[in-house]
């Protein structure tokens, strides 16, 4: 486990060291049939708090397909949920919670030439409310996680941001209010749900793949 402080908040990086827990042909097929499913393939991007920009797709939102539900997951989420448990003194959580329950889990893909706008995981705005059956008093969660099922070369990196604004590219802001971390396949990285994070340019024909989960300690 390696933790960094970026702008004052607490972001974790595991790496997973068996690669069967990811690589397993059940959880492949799933994601892939999930991100061919038309409502996902086809979702209309909206303009407000809808992070993705350009041919990407993502299945969050829609309840119905959670990933920690899908075939081939369980091992994964299992390992996963271990991380967050040992994670949790850490964030300086103090919630008695002994276990791991997810409010959200949905898998991302970056294609060339898509990326993220600077968003975090704490206000339920009008496109969440939307697509989830979250309300606003429930809708944030404990941590946030990322695992990286695929990363090409020149795959879009993770930039944290100081002082972000919602829905604006990364480009916007200065450098050194800019902190990229360039993920590894098999990687987990954890942070608290109210900092604020965007994607760079995806720049490779193979696309990037990871799943996202909001979670909560109980």
């Amino acid at each position: 486990m390696k933790v960094e402080n970026v702008f004052g908040s607490t972001i974790v990086r595991v790496q997973c060291t068996d690669d069967s827990l990811y690589r397993n042909s059940d959880l492949t097929k799933s994601i892939n049939r999930v991100l061919n499913l038309p409502e996902v393939k086809f979702r209309v991007k909206a303009p407000r708090g809808d992070s993705h920009v350009g041919g990407g797709m993502t299945s969050v939102g829609q309840t119905y397909l959670q990933v920690i539900h899908l075939p081939g997951a369980q091992p994964l989420t299992q390992w996963v949920s271990e991380q967050i448990l040992l994670a949790k003194n850490t964030f300086g959580i103090n919630k008695l919670g002994t276990s791991v329950s997810y409010k959200r889990a949905w898998t991302n893909r970056m294609v060339k030439g898509s990326q993220g706008k600077c968003h975090r995981h704490i206000e339920l705005d009008s496109y969440m409310a939307e697509y989830t059956d979250l309300s606003s008093e429930n809708f944030r969660a404990d941590v946030v996680a990322i695992f990286y099922l695929d990363v090409p070369e020149n795959s879009s990196n993770l930039v944290f941001i100081k002082n972000g604004i919602p829905d604006t590219l990364h480009t916007i802001y200065d450098e050194k209010d800019k902190w990229y971390l360039q993920p590894i396949e098999g990687e987990l990285v954890l942070h608290k749900p109210d900092v604020w994070h965007a994607v760079t340019e995806h720049h490779n024909d193979l696309p990037r793949n990871c799943i996202v989960f909001d979670a909560d300690y109980v």
